[in-house]
């Protein structure tokens, strides 16, 4: 096998264009132990030669982005992309130092060098190689940016900086991997090593299907953008009207212009205040100041807090929200991903799709384009069917997942209990549409997502607040014995993780069935690790198999289909009108194969909808044929 690290230069990145284009490509390889500049044509003669090649292992850094940028500039490189990575063959230093971070317990917080970690390629050759690649010193040049002046320019005529600057991002690049590559022991078990790291080829497959989501983009109605905004600006004025008035908001002059804003002296005053009543401390920041965070304020007591820490608050979704949908209206967003936390689960930002606002007509301004439906795919209950696995896998017996094979509602079977019913009574009075078993299921679904995480009572009262539930602690530790009476796994399962975590000390986890490690985890960390961890592996492999369907199987219905968000336990992609149903079968069967290769024993499934914008609450229609129509509200 032979390792050659690469690298891209290009235009700049636009608003809507997330793969610029190629300008020059260098490589460095380790058989030859040089390094080469390739202008365009000449680099994707040569980047095919690399994906065609099985003894070839390509490495970058970040290197989903290059693999965007050499698919735009010659799109039948896209099967081969896929088909490299399939393999194995492609390595990614940022993801690998991503792994051996999180298997230490410093993804989150650096505690070696006490900060937050960075993970650009100038922080590993500091950290590995010892060497300073950053930025040239303040207001002096770097070419780092500026490739698009030499976009046509012969080799021979570009400047000595330029060529050394691009050289250098690979055999760097290759020196970083080859330290990556020392081995590595976590929790007793070899971890990494000149074979390569646990999990680093699952995370990169992913991470390559999300990055084409960025790439492709989601758009924004105007209408709607307007419609909303015209909503959120007489609450903002009600709002700083009402802050005004509390003394919570100060104006000043800037400029001759007058400018409101918060006067956070006297907001952190009423948080006391509001907390003293209670007879609590306020939550404190790492700096030890009083939080003034949005679950703070909601968990203040004070009418007035709560109302602007509501997740719905209009002034943060006007300053906020708006100016990024508005910008959709003019070209794709690009929402970005971090495909690695701590838990094994994703994040999303600029924008966050995978949390957008639950207020009306926020995901209301996503809509697909032209001739095209959104088309979506969740799966039922995904992290309680992945903690039925972990508790498989760990003891060899799960109630919850007997129930789940069985078609049993879990929120349904909790509520019977607490109504001291059987099962079956309490499906018959939900379909008649009894009352107290409809509250009975919504405080259980508090109860069967809050509990697994082990929160205590204390911190299950203000986690149940989330589903309009109000609690007190020791009807909350009440609960909790019905609960554990339900399913006597989750004692082994706690009594597991507390063993773990030996008098109180930080310990690693082991997920279960892809081995990635998670060191300095605490209790809590450690229960939401297990099946979280479990639910993100298996929704990771569902992104890579669904984009390779939609990017390169012309046999598949999914052919042509554009993902383009992912929020966690769901796919949401664009389909052609004339595909909808084909495609959202197709989606869901993707779906549920590729779950099943992290949880094989517990009933898995993906359920569909169609909608021409984005609904939080769109449901499946099916006509008289048995094929998906398009949901809309009030149907």
């Amino acid at each position: 096998m032979r390792f050659v690290a690469f690298d891209t230069e290009t235009h700049l990145i636009q608003p809507g264009l997330l793969t610029p284009r190629l300008v020059c490509l260098s490589y460095f390889s380790e058989d030859e132990l040089r390094s080469d500049l390739l202008l365009r044509e000449k680099a994707i003669e040569w980047f095919r030669e690399m994906l065609l090649d099985d003894d070839v292992t390509l490495i970058g850094h970040n290197v989903v982005f290059d693999l965007g940028v050499m698919a735009a500039c010659d799109d039948s490189l896209l099967p081969l992309i896929f088909r490299k990575l399939q393999s194995g063959h492609v390595k990614d230093t940022l993801i690998r130092e991503k792994l051996l971070f999180l298997a230490q317990g410093r993804l989150t917080f650096d505690y070696k060098n006490k900060r937050r970690p960075s993970f650009s390629l100038a922080s590993l050759v500091a950290e590995r190689l010892a060497l300073n690649i950053s930025d040239t010193k303040k207001g002096e040049d770097t070419w780092r940016l500026r490739y698009a002046e030499l976009d046509g320019v012969p080799l021979e005529e570009w400047p000595e900086e330029a060529v050394a600057y691009a050289l250098d991002d690979a055999e760097l690049t290759y020196l970083v991997y080859v330290s990556q590559s020392a081995p590595f022991v976590s929790a007793d078990i070899p971890y990494a090593g000149p074979g390569g790291i646990v999990n680093e080829d699952e995370q990169l497959r992913a991470a390559w299907g999300l990055h084409l989501m960025s790439a492709w983009g989601i758009r924004t109605d105007s209408k709607a953008v307007q419609e909303l905004e015209d909503k959120l600006r007489p609450q903002v004025e009600e709002m700083r009207n009402k802050l005004l008035e509390a003394g919570l908001m100060r104006s000043k002059k800037v400029k001759g212009e007058v400018k409101l804003s918060k006067d956070m002296k006297a907001l952190r005053a009423r948080i006391v205040e509001a907390y003293d009543a209670m007879g609590r401390q306020p939550p404190l920041t790492e700096k030890e100041a009083v939080s003034t965070a949005r679950q703070t304020l909601m968990d203040s007591g004070d009418a007035l807090l709560m109302e602007l820490g509501a997740e719905t608050n209009a002034e943060k979704l006007l300053s906020t929200y708006v100016p990024v949908l508005k910008s959709g209206t003019s070209f794709p967003l690009n929402p970005g991903y971090d495909v690695l936390k701590e838990s094994g689960r994703t994040s999303s930002y600029r924008p966050n799709v995978q949390n957008v606002p639950r207020m009306g007509g926020v995901r209301e301004c996503f809509v697909p384009r032209p001739g095209h439906a959104f088309v979506s795919a969740d799966y039922a209950t995904l992290e309680l069917c992945a903690l039925a696995q972990a508790c498989l896998d760990l003891f060899d017996y799960s109630h919850m997942a007997d129930a789940i094979n069985e078609g049993k509602d879990l929120h349904l079977a909790v509520a019977a209990e607490l109504l001291g019913i059987s099962y079956e009574d309490a499906a018959s009075r939900r379909g008649l549409g009894d009352e107290e078993v409809k509250e009975y299921r919504q405080l259980s679904k508090a109860i069967n997502f809050g509990f697994p995480g082990g929160l205590g009572a204390e911190t299950f009262c203000r986690f149940a607040k989330g589903y309009g539930i109000n609690v007190e602690e020791d009807e909350a530790q009440a609960l909790k014995v019905t609960w554990l009476e339900t399913w006597p796994e989750m004692r082994d399962f706690f009594r597991h993780v507390g063993n773990l975590s030996s008098f109180g000390n930080d310990f690693t986890v082991i997920q279960l069935r892809s081995g990635r490690h998670r060191g300095g985890t605490n209790y809590t960390a450690g229960c939401n690790t297990y099946f979280q961890g479990l639910a993100a592996d298996g929704a990771k492999e569902a992104v890579w198999r669904v984009a390779k369907e939609c990017y390169t199987d012309p046999d598949s219905d999914l052919f042509g289909c554009r993902p383009v968000a992912f929020i966690h336990d769901e796919i949401l992609m664009e389909a052609p009108l004339e595909k909808v149903d084909a495609a959202a079968k197709r989606l869901c069967r993707v779906m549920e194969d590729a779950m099943t290769q992290y949880i094989p024993n517990v009933l898995i499934k993906a359920e569909p909808a169609a909608m021409l914008r984005w609904y939080k609450g769109a449901e499946p229609v099916w006509n008289e044929q048995g094929r998906l129509d398009l949901w809309e509200p009030g149907a």
